[in-house]
């Protein structure tokens, strides 16, 4: 008889979503499954915003009819917390979600873990029944250091027992490739000196920096007249970073993509020759160490959590968000040094093999244990 773990994951979005906590929970549903610990996931999410065009895992049910609103997600999280065999963990994805995964754990009762990866995690909710739930979770998860003590400075969780888990790069398919000249005339790029930011363009945030390189972009073209901006991602905010490029007279110089399909997002990296985030709120960033995996020149916030990602400025330069000439200056030494796309062997420290690694020796360390030790970065963020 098979007695390996089984468990219930509670998502946002997964499998046909978009974004660094899909490609997150994709890529622990993936680690769940390599594990010989685990007989068995069903996984719940609360959205799928696109047709899921990759295979699901074996050890994992992926129950489709949960996104199909805020009702069926409830009731499907109701009905597993009755029905169905035994579970040993419920997994969080996301705060939001906290209420209903206590529920079902506390039903089955089954252990719960929680995963956090940036401002969601950051304050306490308004709710006192939400602030209550956060302290009373078995195991904590989080992308990044910051998240995990910002997370313990208003629940009542210890930061010393979180589990530091960041994001993970496929190094096989991220990586130094030539200019696709088919994409540079989709985009409308000239060919010359390009630089990058690929984010989600929130109307209720708008903090992954992109107003800030815009209002350098004139600054910039004094020096570099061939110099274009390429902004990759969508939202509500893209109208109103449009037209202020357009206020700026940038023409052409600050050009909008879009979302770009997966299968064109390393030759769209490989188009530029740096990659820009002066970001405030970034938990972690995947999209820093896609670009260094692409040997991409990397510039990233020294204030949250892109500090990590860029291993403390191992990875890439670390400014100040808050400061336009800090900015300006990363990027004209970027573009001043010219140097041949090479990438930088620090970053295998976020490979997907790592992650493997990291979420089977979290599974065997909470199988045989009530708490774990704090990981941190330890001989390359080892658990």
């Amino acid at each position: 008889m098979n007695d390996g773990i089984r468990a219930v994951m509670l998502l946002s979005d997964g499998y046909g979503g978009f974004g660094g906590i899909a490609k997150f929970n994709r890529d622990f549903i993936a680690a769940l499954n390599a594990s010989d610990r685990i007989e068995h996931v069903d996984v719940l999410p609360r959205a799928i915003a696109a047709p899921i065009d990759e295979p699901i895992p074996e050890a994992v049910v992926y129950d489709r009819k949960a996104a199909a609103g805020k009702l069926a997600f409830l009731r499907r999280t109701s009905r597993r917390a009755v029905v169905g065999g035994p579970v040993d963990w419920v997994i969080c994805g996301h705060c939001h979600l906290l209420p209903a995964a206590w529920a079902l754990a506390r039903c089955r009762r089954a252990r719960l873990a929680l995963i956090v990866h940036g401002v969601e995690a950051w304050t306490a909710p308004g709710n006192a029944i939400e602030r209550w739930l956060a302290g009373d979770i078995d195991a904590l998860i989080s992308v990044s250091r910051l998240s995990a003590e910002r997370f313990a400075a208003w629940s009542r969780w210890p930061v010393e027992k979180t589990c530091i888990l960041p994001n993970g790069v496929d190094l096989d398919r991220f990586m130094p490739r030539p200019r696709n000249s088919g994409l540079l005339s989709r985009y409308g790029l000239t060919g010359g000196r390009v630089i990058l930011t690929v984010a989600r363009l929130a109307a209720n945030e708008r903090a992954k920096g992109c107003d800030e390189v815009i209002a350098l972009m004139p600054r910039l073209l004094a020096r570099y007249p061939d110099l274009q901006y390429l902004i990759v991602g969508d939202g509500l905010d893209r109208p109103r970073l449009a037209a202020k490029a357009e206020a700026l007279g940038l023409g052409n110089a600050v050009v909008f993509a879009g979302r770009v399909d997966e299968a064109d997002k390393v030759d769209t990296y490989n188009l530029a020759d740096a990659f820009v985030m002066p970001s405030r709120a970034e938990g972690f960033g995947i999209v820093l160490i896609e670009a260094a995996a692409c040997g991409l020149p990397v510039i990233g916030s020294r204030i949250d959590g892109s500090r990590e990602a860029l291993l403390d400025g191992e990875l890439g330069w670390l400014i100040d968000p808050g400061d336009a000439d800090d900015i300006y200056a990363a990027i004209a030494a970027t573009l001043d040094a010219g140097r041949p796309r090479h990438r930088n062997a620090a970053v295998e420290v976020f490979s997907d093999r790592r992650f493997v690694q990291r979420v089977g020796d979290w599974l065997a360390r909470t199988a045989t244990a009530e708490t774990w030790p704090s990981s941190g970065r330890a001989g390359g963020w080892a658990l």
